[in-house]
């Protein structure tokens, strides 16, 4: 498959996963990253999984609505199997617990193709900022 559409394809699949994940089985999201993984969540940055999934568990339930996304294959992270990395922005609202209101927020992910299964790609880098 063609690196762009392949990107389009695997960046849809993933931003539902993701934020699906995020708002009804928040305790999987660890999955997602690697220990090597960076994540600046609203300015505060987390070193892999375990810190991040942490401090997430601690966070009252969510709701998020996608507004939009983009993708941009990596070709420099091109792999023997065609795949490579996929730079990933998303733009929406989220609502955290009772709280009426929803706040924008923007989310950058960089995702990397995950040498061990060819299909599948892991976050290497994730940045959320409230908007």
């Amino acid at each position: 498959m063609e690196p762009v559409a392949l990107a389009e394809s695997s960046t849809a699949q993933f931003v539902h996963l993701f934020y699906d994940h995020y708002d009804k089985q928040r305790n999987l999201l660890g999955n997602f990253y690697r220990d090597n993984s960076a994540i600046l969540w609203n300015g505060n940055a987390f070193s892999g999984a375990p810190q991040f999934s942490e401090f997430l568990s601690r966070l009252p339930p969510s709701q998020h609505e996608i507004s939009s996304y983009d993708c941009q294959p990596i070709a420099a992270t091109m792999t023997s199997q065609g795949t490579c990395g996929i730079l990933i922005s998303v733009t929406g609202t989220v609502k955290y617990g009772d709280n009426p209101g929803k706040r924008s927020f923007s989310q950058t992910f960089m995702l990397m193709p995950d040498l061990n299964q060819a299909t599948n790609f892991f976050i290497q880098s994730d940045n959320f900022r409230f908007v």
